[in-house]
């Protein structure tokens, strides 16, 4: 496979590392290394006693990222793992607390833009959408095994599309003739039973919905910010990039729940539970220079937490 710059533009990298990085010698993790972007500007920051732990599902991301920061074996570990499992992860590199960590969600360019990897309904592509290749469920199981009660709740759910019952149920009809094996054929379904003025929102929320069961990726994140929480060490800081309201949803209440203030309403011995400060009171968002640059970030939303 021909590598190329263009395999991912990541949103905010500025903004996250400066926030992220507060010991020059500090212990960091990139959570979602993708291509490696942040990991690299990470280790821009540090001295070079500083360390980075970069991780991710994907094993294309990983291979990328082991390439780019190949000079740099001393500093940086490229593992592959889900950040699900963050805790687990961290301590068998040897890691048992970090200065700071690092998760930007969603997809990357090359996930997009890849047709074998099934992301997108613009490509004709298989239906898969897993980022770890090693799961068992693919996009075509859920698509052509599940009730269509459980599909229209996916997308309602998980896309938040409010014509999920209607796309459900043209489903159900298109399988029974023959299965659906392609992104191209799903999206031609979908387009089937939505009106042409909304049917490239329908597609975006339907796809998004797909692939965040087939990825299970909202109970990943809760797991995942629970185990940074308890990673991060005094005075460290977590930081998260998010590109839907369900994700920035589950961010936003995570920080909130941490609070001093909300554990002391819930009645919380604060002194033992993680307290977190939010260091963003509103999420940080792109500028329209980085959005006219690179408009798959218009959507990003950064929140940053401290560990107090």
């Amino acid at each position: 496979m021909r590598e190329t710059d263009s395999y991912h533009q990541p949103a905010l990298v500025d903004e996250a590392v400066g926030y992220l990085v507060t010991r020059r010698d500090g212990t960091y993790i990139d959570a979602t290394a993708g291509d490696g972007s942040h990991t690299l500007a990470i280790l821009a920051r540090l001295d070079f006693s500083g360390r980075i732990l970069a991780l991710d599902r994907d094993d294309e991301g990983v291979a990328r990222t082991a390439r780019r920061v190949s000079g740099y074996s001393s500093q940086v570990q490229v593992v592959r793992g889900d950040f699900g499992r963050l805790r687990e992860v961290a301590f068998d590199a040897g890691i048992k607390a970090v200065n700071g960590i690092l998760f930007d969600l969603g997809v990357s360019s090359h996930q997009l833009d890849s047709a074998y990897r099934g992301f997108s309904y613009r490509e004709t592509g298989p239906l898969d959408l897993r980022m770890d290749r090693r799961g068992e469920v693919t996009a075509e199981d859920i698509i052509n095994r599940m009730p269509a009660d459980d599909l229209a709740r996916i997308f309602y759910e998980y896309g938040e599309e409010k014509n999920s019952r209607r796309i459900a149920s043209a489903i159900v009809a298109a399988r029974q003739k023959r299965p659906l094996t392609t992104t191209t054929e799903l999206a031609a379904v979908i387009a089937s039973v939505t009106n042409p003025r909304y049917v490239t929102k329908t597609l975006s929320r339907t796809f998004q919905a797909v692939r965040v069961a087939v990825n299970d990726e909202l109970d990943q994140l809760r797991r995942g910010l629970a185990a940074a929480a308890e990673l991060l060490s005094v005075e460290s800081r977590m930081v998260i990039i998010s590109y839907h309201s369900l994700e920035d949803g589950i961010v936003k209440n995570f920080i909130r729940s941490h609070g001093a203030r909300a554990q002391a309403e819930r009645g919380d011995a604060v002194d033992s539970t993680v307290t977190l400060l939010a260091l963003t009171k509103k999420p940080v968002r792109p500028s329209p220079d980085e959005v006219h640059e690179n408009p798959r970030a218009r959507s990003a939303k950064m929140r940053v937490a401290e560990r107090l």
